[in-house]
């Protein structure tokens, strides 16, 4: 549930009237009308300018943080989830309806299909093979999760139970019938928010406002009092009110009327700055914060990554002892039937179960995808159509059992061919060829052990690469003409169409750095700010993520401390809402561990929400120090 918002009127009253500045400015209005309405001032220009002063600081920033919101809001209103397909019962009778999200009731049972945002926290009844769930929102998985309706095993963590789905997430594969069990607050990520929640705590321009502000208000009322005392011992008599008048000038001179004008445009001005570089700034004074950052804590999917699987390598055989690894897919055609390159893509664009739905927009895997938007990217939309519209003469589609999928098609020289995509140790299983440096008949080698070994060394260091790994094989076939494909039992493709395939290569899939990021760590890091990778994602990943973009040195072995995953956190938690400094042994023991920690970690992996404000907090006690406790 979002939180209440303050009505923007008072708000603007608030920008006006509070803070120990406005208090000061305002005293010195007050007083100022007060004497000439004594007759002991005939100045009316200054408390005019003065209220002016205050009330139109007041209104830009009131009107850029107003602006800087409705921006927000209006981010928010593009992502609201869609009606939702319901079937309630109503007197014995079922009803089956369009429910918006946020009606939905525990109980409700709904259908989701691929594309869809889940709308609650649901327990999947049944779904079809194959479907998958990203979960990217909510645990900082960058590669999907299959589901399924099975029964989790007992003390399965609720986020990695495969037969639930969390509000938040995305179906990207698949549909499922499920039953809603927690909506608004009481889902997952609603309990995370709840537990998160905070006063928001006072910024650096802020704090250092007010201590200015402190210090002139005692030179202030010193000065004030001085004058008054001087008046009052003074040889010369002078009426009351010319006594309180002279004090209350020598004590409002001492105010600096300017400063918070100055201060807001000055914010105002970097703001809009911030504003061309694509950075929404919702509160004014964040912009000086940035200015005092030591530590930048980011996470990794959709941050520093781009959030989108993407074909980084394609491997395969150049000579029977050795692999080559293909990182420029621009000179492949779907009509070269010789290079290796050539035959692997077309192959994955083939078997695969994206659909095209227009321009830079897909349904499907993201791994799935990955394949078409490479095709796309080197051979254009029009020639990757062609090749995923070619006939198919048997299909069968991917699930989490068999982990592959299979598709047999029509050769242009008569026949068929019959291709195989999957997970490499389950694609090899089928593979008893492969090809040797071209996609050639006379190139197709018998698979020897020392090449399957070769094969598993080269998915090996992909996968230690943050690689998602895919294998695909085909092999030529002559099914006669008159052979019924429909009545094709998938036993029987095992058996008789599976058998004997070529080996081409493997696949690397990775959701890549965005562009610029490596070069903004270099800087950070240049100008003395720490950057670390706060992730939900596995530590192999966070780690090849973390060194191709420079927050952990390449080539160099990592020190005790510098990964934290959630097994070495679980037992790092304080029992209260922060850390204590109450002098006991949990106080000690956490104080030890986590002083290292801010000192030398730079990939936190598997975390949670929860974890990732523990982190945050630690750092902000302890993170000034080196590890002998010395401050720095």
């Amino acid at each position: 549930t979002p939180p209440k918002k303050e009505n923007i009127w008072v708000r603007l009253m608030k920008q006006i009237f509070t803070g120990i500045f406005n208090v000061l400015l305002w005293g010195t209005v007050i007083v100022e009308v007060f004497l000439i309405y004594t007759g002991n001032s005939d100045d009316i220009v200054t408390p005019i300018i003065l209220a002016s002063v205050v009330v139109a600081a007041g209104l830009l920033q009131w009107w850029t943080e107003l602006k800087a919101e409705s921006l927000m809001d209006a981010l928010s209103g593009m992502q609201a989830t869609a009606p939702v397909p319901v079937v309630r019962r109503s007197r014995g009778q079922r009803q089956d309806l369009m429910v918006e999200a946020e009606d939905l009731l525990p109980g409700d049972v709904i259908f989701l299909k691929m594309g869809d945002r889940v709308p609650a926290d649901v327990r999947i009844l049944s779904c079809t093979d194959g479907m998958e769930v990203d979960n990217a929102a909510l645990t900082g998985e960058s590669i999907p999760e299959p589901r399924d309706p099975a029964t989790a095993e007992q003390g399965t963590a609720p986020t990695h139970a495969r037969n639930t789905a969390f509000y938040g997430t995305t179906v990207v594969k698949g549909s499922a019938t499920c039953m809603v069990f927690f909506i608004g607050d009481k889902t997952f990520l609603g309990k995370i928010a709840s537990s998160i929640k905070s006063a928001r705590s006072k910024s650096t321009l802020e704090i250092q406002i007010e201590h200015f502000v402190h210090l002139i208000a005692i030179v202030a009322v010193v000065v004030g009092l001085a004058s008054l005392v001087a008046n009052l011992m003074s040889p010369t008599q002078h009426p009351i009110g010319y006594i309180i008048a002279n004090a209350a000038g020598a004590l409002f001179a001492q105010v600096p009327e300017g400063l918070i004008p100055t201060v807001t445009i000055s914010l105002m001005i970097a703001s809009q700055k911030m504003s061309a570089r694509h950075v929404l700034v919702r509160k004014l004074d964040a912009v000086e914060t940035l200015g005092c950052v030591s530590v930048v804590c980011s996470d990794k999917t959709g941050t520093l990554t781009a959030g989108d699987m993407t074909l980084r390598d394609m491997v395969h055989f150049s000579t029977a002892s050795d692999m080559v690894t293909e990182t420029d897919f621009s000179t492949t055609d779907p009509a070269d039937k010789v290079s290796l390159a050539s035959k692997m893509l077309r192959g994955g664009v083939r078997n695969n179960a994206t659909v095209i739905t227009g321009p830079g927009k897909y349904v499907g895997s993201p791994t799935e995808v990955a394949l078409t938007k490479a095709g796309i990217a080197a051979w254009g939309q029009s020639k990757v159509k062609d090749v995923m519209d070619n006939v198919t003469l048997y299909e069968i589609p991917f699930d989490s059992a068999n982990k592959w999928m299979f598709v047999a098609e029509p050769h242009a020289d008569g026949g068929q061919v019959f291709s195989l995509k999957g997970a490499p140790e389950r694609v090899l299983k089928f593979c008893k060829f492969a090809y040797i440096g071209k996609g050639e008949e006379r190139c197709i080698t018998p698979m020897t052990p020392e090449m399957l070994d070769t094969v598993s060394a080269s998915a090996k260091k992909l996968m230690n690469n943050a690689r998602r790994v895919l294998g695909i094989a085909e092999k030529r076939a002559n099914v006669p003409a008159a052979y019924v494909w429909d009545k094709t039992s998938m036993e029987y493709a095992k058996e008789n169409f599976l058998s004997d395939m070529v080996f081409i290569g493997l696949f690397g899939i990775q959701d890549p750095p965005k562009p610029g990021v490596k070069q903004a760590v270099e800087d950070c890091q240049s100008a003395g700010v720490k950057v670390i990778m706060i992730t939900g994602d596995h530590p192999d990943t966070g780690v090849a993520i973390a060194k191709e973009i420079s927050i952990i040195p390449a080539n160099q072995e990592l020190p005790p401390y510098t990964v934290i995953t959630d097994k070495e956190l679980a037992d790092k938690v304080p029992s209260g809402e922060s850390f204590a400094d109450d002098g006991s042994e949990e106080a000690k023991r956490l104080e030890a561990f986590w002083t290292q920690v801010v000192v030398h970690a730079r990939v936190f992996a598997r975390v949670t929400p929860i974890h990732k404000q523990l982190i945050v907090q630690a750092l902000q006690k302890w993170g000034g120090k080196n590890a002998d406790g010395k401050a720095y």
